[in-house]
């Protein structure tokens, strides 16, 4: 049997050889495993002390009927205050919430988008209401240009989806958010008056088929509509009156 090969000239090599103290004095590097400083350690201790401190005095003792802030039901402000908002602004917020099904196509700022067209600064919502009430009860379909861009598309009819009165919340805020047209609100009244004239179409609009731009739905204004009626009212109840006009009820007709 063969012998097996020693390449003793690998040993002898200077490169290879390494002396005894050498060895000693060489150590396998251990990245990751060196010890943690006290400094280090100390400072997270600190650290962990001062932010459970922290924690258990603002947490009432992590009990869910305790705690360290007040929570204040909505409509109310710390203090046992009720937010007041005047008939108007309850008007325009019923609106703002109905028109979130609009929102999707015309977006919540009004601005659409390069398929449906916008809200704001636009001469269909800021005209005439008759022909503004019939887009949404009936839709509309055909080219429209708006701020000088052309849109072709089609909206659907929102008169089996919103009520009278959720169609005069909507065209108000509308005209008040987004055309800047305060002098004035739309009424369930007006609305209705609409639907009657215009609620029996089957199909959608085109632009020749609307009521003229200057066209305004019929319908008196209500003493509520005037930005200054809430202070109005707060004078004539103080006087011993109740007002010239009930406060408009902002609840959704079934």
């Amino acid at each position: 049997m063969s012998q097996p090969f020693e390449n003793k000239d690998y040993e002898s090599k200077p490169s290879v050889r390494v002396t005894g103290s050498a060895k000693r004095e060489q150590t396998d590097p251990k990245v990751g495993l060196e010890p943690l400083s006290l400094g280090v350690f100390g400072a997270c201790a600190l650290a962990f002390v001062v932010g459970g401190g922290y924690i258990g005095a603002k947490s009432g003792g992590f009990d869910f009927e305790t705690t360290s802030a007040e929570i204040v039901p909505p409509g109310e402000v710390p203090g046992g205050g009720v937010i007041q908002l005047s008939p108007l602004d309850e008007w325009l917020l019923a609106g703002k919430s109905a028109y979130a099904t609009c929102a999707g196509c015309h977006q919540g700022n009004g601005m659409g988008n390069n398929v449906f067209p916008p809200l704001v600064d636009s001469e269909w919502p800021s005209q005439g209401t008759e022909r503004f009430a019939q887009i949404i009860l009936n839709g509309m379909k055909g080219s429209i240009e708006v701020n000088g861009k052309s849109y072709l598309g089609e909206m659907p009819p929102h008169k089996a989806l919103f009520n009278d009165k959720q169609i005069a919340q909507i065209m108000t805020y509308v005209r008040h958010e987004f055309n800047g047209i305060t002098d004035g609100v739309v009424t369930d009244e007006m609305v209705a008056h609409a639907r009657e004239q215009h609620g029996s179409r089957s199909t959608p609009y085109t632009v020749a088929e609307l009521a003229p731009a200057d066209s305004m739905l019929p319908g008196e204004q209500p003493a509520w509509a005037d930005p200054n009626a809430a202070e109005a009212a707060g004078d004539d109840e103080a006087d011993g009156g109740t007002g010239d006009d009930a406060a408009p009820d902002t609840t959704p007709a079934a």
